[in-house]
């Protein structure tokens, strides 16, 4: 009787090879016969074939998934910062932790991380400088002698215009519509007294009879206005203001090619790879 010889193991590479030879249209008997193994074999190995392609086809839909999961969590985050570089955000938008780290992870050398730390210490400084300007304004209408000399009328009017003025170098420094004295400064009567408004600011009310008092609160918000822009800490803000204005624009070009391109280049610990 002649020694049955022990075929060697079928590896993948051939049972892929049948597979596809089948999938073409050779039968198993026929594959069998030229390749020198049994039908049956050949049929089990077609089956665990398509098996391993289903569970190789399957694991890359889930890391196809979990890729673009992970991407579009970057994207998002991009986009966050963007809007809060275009300060649509009511307030400063905390951090994720972890998906700030995996962006800054996936691209280390990007200018974003030197734009962002440039626009917190300009926030800063901006922060100080009007803390500064709003302690000027408050000693410039303490101060001023035209309200000085009419103590009645500095009590009525001079908490509201140091507000009025706080709100106008807002304005001004954000590049809104400014109030301005001529087209923003109006009365309306109130029976006995007339109510001065500045813009939406109410300024006071003034007994009827006293136009004087009327016009010089007017000469007065108009002279401090002027003093306030050409004070050295106005000046200041307003370089600051400029520098801010910059960074946040380089800054927000930067975030729209993250966002526009879907993809972040590099890697980080938290990739589905």
């Amino acid at each position: 009787m002649a020694k049955r010889i022990k075929k060697p193991p079928v590896e993948m590479e051939k049972r892929q090879d049948w597979l596809k030879r089948y999938e073409l249209g050779e039968s198993p008997p026929h594959i069998a016969q030229t390749d020198g193994f049994d039908p049956r074999t050949v049929r089990v190995h077609i089956e665990k074939a398509k098996q391993e392609r289903e569970v190789k086809e399957a694991r890359s839909m889930v890391l196809r998934n979990a890729l673009e999961s992970h991407y579009n969590d970057l994207c998002k985050y991009a986009e966050k910062l963007s809007a809060l570089v275009r300060g649509e955000s009511a307030a400063e938008l905390p951090r994720e932790e972890y998906i700030h780290s995996a962006l800054r992870q996936h691209i280390p050398r990007s200018p974003i991380w030197n734009y962002l730390k440039q626009r917190d210490a300009l926030k800063q400084q901006i922060d100080s400088c009007r803390r500064q300007i709003g302690n000027k304004i408050e000693e410039m209408v303490k101060s001023n002698k035209q309200l000085s000399s009419h103590p009645d009328l500095k009590e009525i009017v001079a908490f509201n215009i140091v507000g009025a003025l706080k709100f106008q170098v807002s304005e001004w420094l954000q590049k809104r519509q400014e109030l301005t004295v001529n087209a923003k400064f109006f009365e309306q009567d109130a029976g006995e007294f007339i109510n001065l408004h500045y813009g939406d600011a109410h300024l006071g009310n003034i007994e009827k009879g006293k136009k004087e008092d009327i016009e010089r609160v007017k000469k007065v918000v108009a002279d401090l206005e002027e003093r306030i822009r050409q004070s050295e800490e106005y000046k200041k803000i307003e370089r600051l203001y400029t520098d801010l204005r910059g960074v946040e624009s380089k800054l927000k070009e930067e975030l729209a090619v993250i966002t526009l391109r879907r993809v972040v280049p590099g890697r980080c610990r938290y990739c589905p790879l």
